[in-house]
């Protein structure tokens, strides 16, 4: 008998958890129907008052991937499929964007202390107890601070461009209307963070729907921290670290990245890429993420 297969991509819903899954039915002999569960999302509570919108796939060790600034997930779809054949990849919008809920303190003056108290309550939540984890921008805040107040939970540590403070011309959004601000935010998000615009439009429209609610909470929630990266040298170092900026950037922008990275002792890496690795090169990037964490497995 000749062979067939039947490919189904749909969201099945169980107990309140959108499953994804891709059905593989193939006819060869007496060969028997196969299904591999390849992501869920969820609503996750945890004690502190927050409901997090949750992702994960895989199976594997755990690779845990902190968005960045606009603070939605779904940036990372690409660079989570890839992993998942190695790891357990989990990722989640940030606490008071797009899907996940909070209280109003919950994404007041966010630093990396804030942030990584969050993210580990909620990976005790997951019952994930090591991990490595990936931050990108102001992920990079909650990635060292994990890796700084929560050392026993964290493998290594993954950065790019990490902000160590708040650029003037992000401070000028504070007094602007919202409407101003969003329209800055996304000309900024398309053309400054990123090389590949079709790349960056191509995460979808109800995607940039939930950023322009996203780029208020963030002008709102992060730009007016005073100071939002207080780590020491030593606490940036408790765990490995792989730091990264893109050699597509105008390299003044992240030369701090450099010099801070070389006072901690931390070899600095170059990324074909600007801001958003993950978006405009995901195949590269996943490899990156892979090799790094690897390394200290």
């Amino acid at each position: 008998m000749g062979s067939c297969q039947l490919k189904i991509n749909s969201p099945l819903k169980i107990s309140g958890i959108s499953i994804v899954f891709w059905i593989c039915f193939c006819i060869k002999g007496t060969s028997t129907p196969t299904l591999a569960i390849m992501a869920t999302s969820s609503t996750i509570s945890t004690p502190d008052g927050i409901n997090w919108y949750v992702e994960q796939q895989g199976t594997g060790p755990h690779v845990v991937l902190i968005p960045s600034g606009e603070g939605d997930c779904s940036s990372f779809d690409k660079v989570a499929k890839i992993l998942s054949s190695n790891f357990t990849v989990t990722t989640f919008d940030m606490p008071g964007f797009s899907r996940t809920t909070c209280p109003p303190e919950a994404v007041q003056n966010v630093d990396c202390q804030l942030m990584s108290k969050q993210i580990n309550t909620l990976l005790n939540t997951l019952k994930i107890e090591k991990c490595t984890v990936y931050g990108c921008s102001s992920g990079g805040w909650g990635a060292f601070g994990l890796a700084a107040f929560y050392p026993e939970k964290v493998t290594s540590v993954i950065v790019h461009e990490v902000p160590l403070s708040v650029f003037p011309a992000i401070l000028e959004l504070i007094p602007l209307p919202d409407s101003e601000v969003i329209s800055r935010c996304q000309h900024m998000f398309a053309h400054f963070f990123n090389e590949d615009e079709a790349a960056w439009n191509g995460l979808g429209p109800e995607y940039h729907k939930r950023l322009e609610k996203n780029f208020i909470t963030w002008k709102n929630g992060y730009v007016p921290t005073k100071d939002p990266f207080h780590l020491t040298n030593e606490e940036l170092t408790k765990r490995p670290v792989t730091w990264t900026v893109g050699g597509l950037n105008e390299f003044r922008v992240w030369w701090p990245n450099v010099v801070r990275a070389k006072e901690a002792g931390i070899e600095m890496g170059l990324l074909n890429s600007k801001h958003f690795p993950h978006v405009s090169v995901p195949e590269e990037f996943a490899e990156h993420i892979k090799v790094s964490a690897e390394k200290y497995l």
